[in-house]
């Protein structure tokens, strides 16, 4: 018959077991705010049982912790980064041919369409009149539209500056999230290889993931 400490290392194997799920629960309190923090579950089993050789034949020995795990999808994970590549991207487009269509847009006064037709009403009166005078109002409707798209053409270089610009702080970011990953991997492989679980390092080392997919897939 199994001995009144089998019973206590019974109970004390519980204890231990709610203390660890107290712990983890406590922790997935504390950091409900924390950004890129993952749930934890504590995973449990039965203790092998011993045999007793009695009619019921074994007698349970408790629970054991096995692991401390995060709750986390890798199939949301891949979605919610392809949706972020593709954010990030379409914002971009968005953004830089509004810009564009600003440039093109016509108010009525110095926009392409009304130039243009100026200008063709000039020239129109040029070959109607040939005077001096509509030689030289149409000599500034020319002028007006070379300006224009002279004008045109340094805002549109601009845009192209700034995208480089852009383009390159990007390739900054991405780099320095890529050194903290390999940081970040070198001690989850250590941790990871002597039996434990980096659960802290891989919610950082996803929220890296996570904001190098905003610039690229």
């Amino acid at each position: 018959m199994p001995s009144q400490f089998f019973g206590l290392n019974i109970a004390a194997s519980g204890l231990r077991a709610a203390n660890a799920a107290l712990l983890t629960t406590g922790n997935n309190i504390s950091n409900t705010n924390t950004p890129g923090y993952s749930r934890q579950k504590v995973t449990q089993e039965a203790a092998a049982a011993l045999r007793v050789y009695t009619t019921y034949g074994s007698a349970g020995s408790g629970v054991n912790t096995m692991s401390i795990d995060r709750i986390r999808d890798m199939f949301y994970d891949e979605k919610y980064r392809s949706n972020a590549a593709n954010l990030g991207k379409y914002s971009s487009v968005d953004y830089y041919n509004s810009m564009i269509e600003r440039y093109f847009e016509d108010d009525g006064k110095t926009g392409f369409s009304t130039l243009f037709t100026r200008m063709q009403a000039d020239l129109q009166s040029v070959l109607t009149n040939m005077t001096e005078a509509s030689k030289t109002t149409y000599i500034g409707s020319v002028k007006a539209m070379t300006e224009y798209f002279n004008g045109t053409a340094s805002n549109l270089s601009d845009i192209q500056n700034t995208v480089n610009d852009e383009i390159k702080l990007a390739c900054e970011a991405i780099n320095a999230a890529a050194q903290k990953i390999v940081v970040l991997n070198q001690q989850i492989n250590t941790i990871e290889m002597a039996g434990g679980n980096a659960n802290s390092l891989r919610d950082k080392r996803d929220l890296l993931v996570d904001e190098i997919s905003s610039y690229v897939s």
